[in-house]
C-alpha cells in the first residue's frame, strides 16, 4: 500500500466547518434547493435538496436563496480561492436537530482523475494522519465491508465514498464538524471532492444526506470507469508520480481554506 511522501500536507475542512458552528442552533422552514452547476468546466451539477431539511447554498452565488439561508451570517463566508484549485460549493443543511456542512472543492490537473486503489488508500491513510494532528485527537477512517472506502457508480461515473470520525470530547466546539462522509468525483483533468461534515454521533445521518445529494450527480464520463479504483498491479503505463503530485493540490486547497478562515476570525 502506498504512503505518499506528501502525507504531511493533508486536507482539513475545519475552516468552513467552524463557520457552521455559528449556525448550529439556527432553524428555518424547509425550503427546496435546486440543481446547481457547481463546476462549469467539468459540467458537474448537483441538487442539494435533502428530505425534511433546509439547504442554504452560500456558494455559488447563483444558488443563494435568502429564505433558505435565513439566520445564517453570509458575510462570514471565506472568499473561495481560484485557479487550479477552487471551492465550488458551500452549503449548510439544517434539519430539526442537526446541521451538516457540505463543501465541494475542485482541483484541476492533467490526468488527476486516473486513480487506482493504491492511490485512494494512500490518500485516505495520509489524510487521517494529518487530521489527527490538526484536531489534536485520534481520527479514524470508518471501514465499510472491510475496506476504508466504497467504490460506487452514479450515472455511469465511478465515485469513491469514505468516512472518518474524530475522538473529541462532547464539550469541544470542533466536535460538531470533526467527522465526515467524503466523496471523490473524478474527471479526466479534474477531481471534485464533496465533504459532508457533522458530529460523530450524526455520521450515519451525514451519509444519508450525502447519498441523497450524490444520487443527483450529473457529469460527463471522461475517465476509464473500468480502471478507476482498480489494482495498479494489473494496470499498464500508470503515472503514479504525476497522480501523487496532482493530489497535493487538493491538500493545499483544504489547508489554505482552513487557515484563511482562522486568520479572519482571530483564531490561533
Amino acid at each position: 500500500m502506498i504512503q505518499p511522501t506528501w502525507a504531511a500536507k493533508l486536507p482539513a475542512w475545519r475552516g468552513v466547518c467552524r463557520f457552521a458552528q455559528l449556525c448550529f442552533l439556527l432553524m428555518a422552514p424547509v425550503v427546496l434547493a435546486k440543481r446547481v452547476t457547481v463546476n462549469p468546466e467539468t459540467k458537474l451539477s448537483l441538487d442539494f435538496s435533502v428530505k425534511e431539511a433546509t439547504s442554504c447554498i452560500l456558494v455559488p452565488d447563483e444558488g443563494y436563496d435568502p429564505q433558505a439561508c435565513e439566520g445564517i451570517p453570509r458575510r462570514n463566508v471565506p472568499a473561495p480561492p481560484q485557479g487550479e484549485q477552487s471551492v465550488q460549493a458551500l452549503v449548510i443543511v439544517r434539519q430539526s436537530d442537526q446541521v451538516f456542512v457540505l463543501t465541494l472543492a475542485s482541483v484541476r490537473r492533467p490526468g488527476i482523475g486516473e486513480m487506482y486503489d493504491q492511490h485512494i488508500q494512500g490518500f485516505i491513510q495520509a489524510t487521517t494522519k494529518q487530521l489527527s494532528q490538526d484536531f489534536g485527537a485520534p481520527v479514524h477512517a470508518v471501514d465499510d465491508g472491510g475496506k476504508p472506502y466504497v467504490l460506487q457508480t452514479v450515472g455511469g461515473v465511478p465515485v469513491v465514498r469514505w468516512a472518518y470520525t474524530t475522538e473529541l470530547p462532547e464539550t469541544s466546539e470542533q466536535a460538531h464538524t470533526a467527522s465526515a462522509t467524503v466523496y471523490l468525483i473524478p474527471s479526466q483533468d479534474a477531481l471534485d471532492i464533496l465533504s459532508i461534515n457533522t458530529h460523530q454521533r450524526n455520521l450515519d445521518a451525514a451519509r444519508s444526506v450525502g447519498e441523497q445529494v450524490i444520487s443527483t450527480l450529473q457529469v460527463p464520463l471522461t475517465v476509464d470507469a473500468g480502471q478507476f479504483g482498480a489494482d495498479m498491479a494489473w494496470a499498464l503505463g500508470v503515472q503514479m508520480g504525476a497522480a501523487a503530485v496532482a493530489l497535493v493540490l487538493a491538500i493545499v486547497l483544504w489547508v489554505w481554506l482552513w487557515r484563511r478562515f482562522k486568520k479572519r476570525h482571530g483564531q490561533p
